[in-house]
């Protein structure tokens, strides 16, 4: 039997075993040390919410530490890339990739242009996160319409909001990797002035540099079947035999620099500080061999909050940032187009623990984003867009259950700045309702029904122009409406016993689901582009294929499952065997299944711990992907072995930490069916890394 096959049958046996497992009586709890603050309000157990969330800290972030926030999270339950290349990779979460998905550092928009292509990166370097929270399913009532798919909030504690227990404390951390020659090292250091056991003064600096060389990979950077086609069209018109690359991607090579400071004011009532951030990345794009792109971006953010009560509130919390994003597309090293975003996002929410039986949140948010595309070749108008919210979020306790509701208003407006007077004005209302039940102790039901309205985007509304990040030539619609959306999601969970874990099963029906596809036809440089039909190229000429935003009822469903069995658990000594499998399916309303969604995957994988050592293993196997859209090729599956040691060494108030990590082990070619590359840039082939890091 297959590995498939073999964890298949895991897989579907493993959550019947959840469900009648006996709770060994004398079990204790696993314990949870840390909070979901990006799904509710509130800081939560996940376990106190109705919807899915993953968070990464400590050992598991390290663990799956990349240069992309894309394939740092790939991996995680429902949660798969877009990978564009070692330089630029963004979330999929169950599907929904680009504007569905917010990504968001200490709860602000970033403030880059990472939704507009698959080849722009996030304007957040992965280095010196110190956590990651994940939301799957709809986060919009807190965050905007752009969060129907979920949130990904990065957590890097620039502005202090706890009073330091030591004077000084820090980290230092150095990485080295074989697959892409990776040199990677920075600190951070926070001194705390004026320090009591109720205030302080807290000063932070942070620093990074990352240098990487054109990644290694197994075979050739193109598919068999890519080269297969440009073989037979070279020997058609009486060219030599293509020289393909092999062995390396072709300009894959990243390099990145940034720091941070900030001061912040802690007491036991709240925080009020500032951060000043700055992050420049130079990568390349391996579709074409001679571009780069070079990113700059310098960000402020200001943040406050007060637990003191007044009235019938418990607190008040407001923050705003700030950023100045700009990206230049470099062609042989020359500016070709040039990218800017200048923009903000500002939110408030007032706290309440005690009206009545509610407790809950009503908050503000405005943003705004003036977009500039500069370049013969940009594709999109010079635009304006702001958005203004009000939200709400109550919930109240009844015996084992918890409900909780939701709802958000928003608007908003986008002036096209190209002397045309073009602009749209679109509102919004969305609701939620959820609960979150405990029939029996380590136990959880969480249920929840969302209603979500979204606006299309200056892309979706005004693209007309070639497209080089994705090979494309866009054209957008201006005559879309609003994309709506009901979701239900329900998910059980255990939390104590032999097996833990989770089951979630969810499902979107859209309502003029905005997305792209093909229209057949080609464009072509004779001097400005034109749009003709493929019969009408003349030989020698260069092509984009034409597509065109759209919009059509559609359907996502989909289940998500993660079981852990603790083999071994002691203070001293665990051992966990996991077990974890996703699939979505999407559809249009003809039944035509949507260009690049996830294929089916499942996980299996061993955690060791004993003393100051850990281990692990784990086996990814990723099945083709043969329900595709129109004119999309098939994918084939592969299988992933990754592996890690690491060695913690306690000093005093800090720590050493040396991780050793092997991916990709088996050199498998690996091609994600979710990646606008698969048919030119696989995976990275089998490497080591050793990285190094002292807390203090």
């Amino acid at each position: 039997m297959s590995l498939s096959k073999t964890l298949s049958a895991l897989l579907i046996l493993a959550p019947a075993a959840v469900l009648t497992a006996a709770l060994p009586p004398a079990h204790e709890a696993v314990a949870l040390d840390h909070f979901v603050v990006s799904a509710v309000p509130f800081s939560r157990d996940p376990a106190e919410l109705a919807q899915a969330t993953h968070l990464l800290a400590n050992t598991e972030l390290a663990v799956r530490r990349q240069p992309t926030l894309g394939e740092i999270l790939a991996g995680l339950p429902g949660v798969h890339s877009t990978y564009f290349g070692p330089g630029a990779s963004r979330p999929l979460i169950r599907g929904f990739g680009g504007d569905r998905i917010r990504i968001l550092e200490n709860g602000s928009g970033t403030i880059d242009a990472s939704s507009v292509s698959p080849d722009h990166a996030v304007g957040v370097e992965p280095f010196l996160i110190d956590r990651i929270e994940v939301v799957r399913g709809p986060a919009s009532l807190l965050y905007g319409s752009s969060a129907v798919g979920g949130v990904v909030n990065l957590l890097t504690h620039r502005i202090e909001t706890e009073v330091p227990v030591r004077p000084i404390s820090g980290l230092l951390e150095a990485r080295a990797e074989t697959a892409t020659d990776e040199l990677a090292w920075g600190g951070i250091v926070n001194v705390a002035s004026s320090l009591s056991s109720e205030r302080a003064l807290v000063l932070h600096l942070d620093g990074f540099r990352r240098q990487t060389s054109d990644v290694k990979i197994p075979g050739y950077a193109k598919s068999a079947e890519r080269r297969a086609e440009e073989t037979l069209a070279a020997q058609a018109v009486g060219d030599p035999v293509p020289d393909f690359a092999r062995g390396v991607l072709p300009n894959s090579a990243i390099e990145s620099t940034g720091g941070a400071a900030g001061i912040s004011l802690v007491t036991k009532d709240g925080y009020v500080g500032f951060a000043f951030s700055g992050f420049d990345l130079l990568y390349g794009v391996p579709n074409e061999e001679d571009v780069q792109l070079d990113l700059r971006q310098r960000r402020l953010d200001v943040q406050g909050e007060t637990t003191r009560a007044f009235g019938v509130f418990s607190g008040v919390r407001a923050k705003i940032g700030v950023g100045d994003y700009v990206h230049r597309e470099l062609e042989n090293a020359v500016i070709g187009t040039t990218f800017k975003n200048q923009g903000y996002d500002a939110r408030a929410e007032l706290l309440h623990a005690g009206l009545g039986q509610f407790s809950g949140a009503w908050g503000v948010q405005v943003s705004g984003n003036r977009v500039e595309a500069i370049g013969e070749e940009s594709f999109l108008p010079s635009t304006k867009t702001t958005n203004r919210a009000l939200f709400a979020f109550e919930e109240f306790k009844s015996g084992a259950f918890t409900p909780q509701f939701g709802a958000r208003y928003e608007t908003q407006q986008i002036d096209v700045r190209d002397g045309t007077g073009r602009t749209r004005d679109d509102q919004m209302l969305s609701a939620s309702v959820g609960t979150v039940w405990n029939p029996t102790p380590g136990w959880v039901v969480g249920v929840s029904l969302t209603r979500t309205v979204r606006a299309p985007n200056v892309q979706e509304l005004f693209a007309d122009g070639p497209h080089l990040g994705t090979g494309a030539f866009e054209l957008g619609d201006a005559t879309l409406v609003r994309e709506r959306s009901l979701g239900a999601e329900l998910n059980v969970r255990r939390r104590i016993g032999f097996v833990t874990g989770e089951v979630s099963v969810f499902a979107n029906q859209f309502r003029d689901y905005i997305h792209e596809v093909p229209t057949g036809a080609v464009a072509v440089d004779r001097g400005g582009y034109v749009v003709i039909a493929p019969a009408a190229v003349l030989p020698g000429e260069e092509t984009l294929d034409v597509y065109q935003f759209v919009a059509t009822n559609a359907t996502f469903r989909g289940a998500e499952a993660e079981l852990i069995m603790h083999l071994h658990d002691t203070a001293q000594h665990k051992l966990d065997l996991r077990l974890a499998t996703d699939f979505t399916r999407a559809e249009d309303s003809a039944g035509q299944p949507l260009p690049r969604i996830p294929a089916l995957r499942h996980t299996l994988g061993v955690a060791w711990q004993r003393g100051a050592w850990g281990a692990g293993a784990e086996w990814q196997a990723t099945r083709a992907q043969h329900r595709v859209a129109a004119n999309e090729a098939s994918s084939a599956g592969y299988d992933l072995l990754n592996a890690h040691v690491m060695w913690r060494l306690e000093r005093g108030a800090g720590a050493w930490e040396i991780l050793v990590r092997g991916t990709n082990l088996t050199n498998a070619e690996a091609r994600p069916h979710t990646s606008f590359l698969r048919e030119i840039a696989p995976l990275a082939g089998r490497a080591v890394s050793v990285g190094v890091r002292r807390g203090f």
